[in-house]
């Protein structure tokens, strides 16, 4: 009997299991989507320049999709994020102000057979 080849799948998302929200801000336009399949980590790094040595805090965001999620200058925030209705609360969100709250530096969507499978954005 013959045996029936499986193709193994691109890559293993069993991590993304996180809740996060993506704030999206186009022109005028302000819109909030709640993704219950990501993965977001947060780590610190050295920098070192010219006056020493200090720590800057950088993080990577994964999010398998099919169409691109997020964007350059997206704010994601971990976990359920309030409501925002417009610039004013767009302003209001602030890393410094909202624990677990990043801005997206870059975004980096990744395919596999010519079809998009995730985002990979950090900052």
């Amino acid at each position: 009997m013959a045996r029936i080849k499986r193709r193994a799948a691109p890559v293993d998302y069993s991590l993304c299991c996180q809740t996060v929200t993506v704030y999206h801000r186009d022109g005028d336009s302000y819109t909030r989507k709640v993704v219950h399949n990501a993965f977001l980590d947060f780590k610190k790094v050295e920098s070192i320049g010219k006056t020493g040595s200090r720590e800057v805090n950088s993080f990577l965001l994964v999010m398998p999709c099919s169409e691109q999620a997020v964007f350059v200058g997206d704010k994601v925030m971990l976990g359920e994020g309030p409501e925002i209705t417009g610039r004013e609360d767009w302003a209001a969100l602030l890393p410094a102000r909202h624990h677990g709250l990043v801005i997206v530096q870059y975004a980096d969507p990744k395919y596999w057979r010519g079809r998009l499978i995730h985002v990979e954005a950090g900052g």
